[in-house]
């Protein structure tokens, strides 16, 4: 009976000593910092759209049009904030089955920097019918930029 007691203790004090630490899988709900703010893309007659991110929710507000909002415990799948990365591009509501459901761009998005003037902004350009949309962070700049 202590063979067996020695045999159980040595067996998880070996199995807690030996055991690595795997790091938790990032969250498909949490949006990553380098993404995170308010960007603006104009859209003419000094009207922006604003594209804010923030950790766990996403909104793009079209002028004239309510914000269209993700969060990521929203029942339809339409309106739910999933965070999926695929290469250097990345998609906030990859629940969606069909892409048009959604007034985030269809394509995906992407973040880049770009040089506007003499300085560099950070941008996200979404990608749609082959065609992109810069939506500059923190500033709203009177001019198209595709």
């Amino acid at each position: 009976m202590k063979l067996m007691k020695l045999l159980a203790v040595s067996a998880v004090s070996l199995g807690v000593v030996g055991a690595t630490v795997v790091p938790a899988a990032a969250s498909a709900t949490t949006t990553p910092k380098s993404i995170r703010g308010n960007f603006y893309s104009y859209q003419g007659h000094h009207k922006w759209t604003k594209l804010s991110i923030s950790a766990h929710k996403a909104s793009i507000k079209y002028p004239g049009y309510s914000a269209f909002k993700l969060t990521p415990k929203a029942k339809s799948k339409a309106h739910r904030l999933s965070y999926k990365k695929y290469g250097s591009a990345f998609v906030l509501n990859s629940k969606i089955s069909v892409a048009a459901d959604s007034p985030f761009p269809e394509g995906g998005m992407k973040l880049t920097s770009r040089k506007i003037g003499k300085k560099h902004y950070k941008v996200i350009r979404g990608y749609q019918m082959g065609s992109q949309t810069d939506y500059i962070k923190g500033k709203k700049i009177a001019h198209f930029y595709d």
